[in-house]
């Protein structure tokens, strides 16, 4: 991912209710490196999705490998004493495995923050403010996906890097996040719902209906937007990057773009409680 846009594909799925703490009880990497990052530069990289042979991160903070490891938000996160925000870390690391998958590769990533980080965490229910997704009373207005509106994400032959200052390609089934878009291609609601969640900084339950998948161009401005769910709470970010306020709020944009609305309620949610962390070991 790039500062600026935020690539988010393949909606995770959770690999567990209960947060062990040996990481002998989770499969490994076989090799991994840990080294911090001293640039002092808020760009950060995390190469491909979850799942492959390779996992590799640049300038990336405790924070942001939670939300990886535990398929979890920013806002999802507590605890912690400053030390999941603190520090940039780059990481190489390797399963043995040609594709260990999604799960796997999440199981290592947890063995990885326990003996690196000794990260331990554990689940609570709380209520807290949600944000139900309906449709407006005239009814939603969903695009259709249409053909070559996206890219099939190949993990075997990921694509380079983009441009400086272009926004990365539109695989379908993920979505990009920037300071005033959200855009996706052949995504569920299901996966809208969480890109929103992520922007909003609050959880969100759909109740649109709609079972299909859409193509989405969300335009907005960052009125209500929560900078730190986009951009993974980086101790970098000293002000909001520039906006453009001619757009519409948000609530605004879902309405008008989409024939959506939210409906501000409080229900219960899933809290990841770091117990304790520490700045990542050497290697």
């Amino acid at each position: 991912m790039t500062r600026g846009f935020v690539q988010i594909s393949f909606g995770f799925v959770l690999t567990g209710l209960a947060m062990a703490q040996a990481p002998a009880a989770r499969p490994q990497f076989e090799v991994a490196s840990v080294k911090p990052n001293t640039s002092g530069t808020p760009n950060d990289r995390i190469n491909g999705p979850l799942g492959g042979n390779r996992f590799a991160a640049t300038n990336i903070n405790l924070r942001l490998l939670i939300t990886l490891a535990y398929n979890v938000k920013n806002f999802e996160i507590s605890g912690g004493n400053g030390v999941v925000d603190t520090g940039r870390y780059d990481i190489e690391a390797r399963a043995a495995e040609a594709r260990p998958g999604e799960e796997q590769a999440r199981l290592m990533l947890q063995a990885l923050l326990a003996d690196r980080f000794q990260l331990m965490v554990h689940r609570e229910t709380k209520e807290v403010p949600v944000y139900v997704l309906v449709p407006v009373k005239g009814g939603a207005k969903l695009a259709e996906p249409k053909e070559g509106s996206c890219i099939k994400f190949d993990p075997a032959s990921p694509p380079p890097p983009p441009t400086p200052g272009q926004p990365p390609p539109k695989f379908c089934g993920g979505f990009m996040m920037g300071p005033n878009t959200l855009r996706g291609g052949r995504i569920s609601m299901k996966q809208f719902a969480e890109g929103l969640s992520n922007i909003l900084g609050r959880p969100i339950i759909d109740k649109t209906g709609y079972t299909g998948t859409l193509d989405v161009a969300l335009e907005f401005s960052q009125e209500g937007v929560d900078m730190v769910g986009l951009f993974g709470g980086a101790p970098f970010i000293v002000g909001k990057p520039p906006d453009d306020d001619t757009k519409p709020s948000i609530f605004t944009a879902l309405q008008d773009q989409l024939g959506l609305k939210l409906e501000s309620q409080k229900g219960p949610a899933q809290i990841l409680v770091v117990d304790h962390a520490e700045k990542a070991s050497e290697n």
